[in-house]
């Protein structure tokens, strides 16, 4: 939906009368959107917040990655829900393929996650395969194809997410995991990237 924003901002800069007389002029004229206010096109944009430490923001990922399942293995569910800023998005489907979203705050977050939270087995382990899209200093997109073993059994699954830098600090703002829907509502939403998608045979 950004892209679609700056597509449109863009080609009402350019389709402008005012861009199409001003073409010679040093500077291209700023858009105005439907409320006549001038909008500078080199202020606002991806191309404003292009990352200045790529590098350094995705080991920054890995090791928040790695920290989430130090701190499930350990049961901090204080820890869990540190590495949340509320409100939060989660995303699932059912096993007949219908999606289901939901914004959660902190309590609600809270009854949701903390019971299964707490049942989560002391010999889990965890192994990922991260892909992360950097799209700022405080922006990433983040995939990760994991095997989870627990209890003599091994289980693969996929999850997506959306996280922000906020005072610092690295945070869940939305996440999506297939696989949940069919599960009693208290319990709906997986566990982080810690939830089990799919049985390996």
């Amino acid at each position: 939906m950004m892209r679609r924003i700056a597509v449109c901002l863009v080609s009402l800069v350019l389709t402008s009368p005012v861009w199409a007389q001003g073409q010679e002029q040093e500077h291209a004229p700023a858009a105005t959107g439907g409320s006549g206010i001038p909008m500078d096109m080199s202020r606002m944009g991806p191309w404003t917040r292009k990352p200045t430490h790529e590098a350094k923001t995705r080991k920054e990922i890995e090791a928040w990655v790695k920290e989430g399942d130090a701190i499930m293995k350990r049961r901090d569910f204080e820890a869990e829900l540190a590495r949340a800023d509320f409100p939060v998005y989660m995303l699932t489907d059912d096993s007949k393929g219908v999606p289901m979203a939901e914004t959660y705050d902190r309590q609600q977050y809270v009854q949701m996650m903390k019971p299964m939270y707490e049942q989560m087995p002391s010999d889990i382990q965890m192994n990922h395969k991260l892909g992360i899209t950097v799209l700022s200093d405080s922006l990433a997109n983040l995939t990760d194809d994991y095997t989870m073993t627990m209890g003599g059994q091994k289980y693969s699954g996929r999850n997506a997410g959306l996280l922000v830098k906020r005072d610092g600090q690295w945070k869940w703002k939305a996440f999506s995991e297939a696989g949940w829907g069919d599960m009693p509502q208290a319990a709906v939403g997986g566990s982080g990237t810690h939830g089990d998608q799919e049985k390996q045979k």
